[in-house]
């Protein structure tokens, strides 16, 4: 998502904000506007730099409690991950899941544990 385009106030961001959570996302990647030659908006860039920054961190903060939200909801579940490298691979829905498990492998798992960069999981 683009943060700070031209005339964005503080209330459209608070929108952006709430459609993310209420759309259900749960990972977003967060880029600030940036004018480009020849487009429409090339000398419309209102918005101070300072608050694309802030406003960039704020929506980083939310996407990272929505993924740890999404994360929380498989504890004690059953999952298929792939293993693609050494101590780690990738559930079905692109969750990270840390494990034990052979590279290349697909490895039916429990989720344990959450850890910032994934979910814990054993061969179930």
């Amino acid at each position: 998502m683009i943060v700070g385009f031209p005339a964005e106030d503080e209330r459209a961001f608070e929108q952006t904000l709430r459609t993310v959570e209420r759309a259900g996302l749960s990972k977003v990647h967060v880029f600030p506007y940036s004018p480009r030659p020849g487009t429409a908006t090339e000398n419309d860039d209102t918005v101070h730099p300072a608050a694309k920054k802030e406003r960039g961190a704020r929506l980083r903060a939310l996407s990272a409690e929505l993924e740890q939200r999404r994360w929380q909801t498989k504890l004690g579940t059953r999952d298929l991950v792939l293993v693609d490298r050494p101590g780690r691979g990738y559930g079905d829905d692109y969750s990270p899941f840390l494990l034990d498990a052979p590279v290349g492998e697909l490895v039916p798992v429990r989720a344990q544990a959450i850890r910032p960069e994934g979910i814990v999981a054993v061969a179930a």
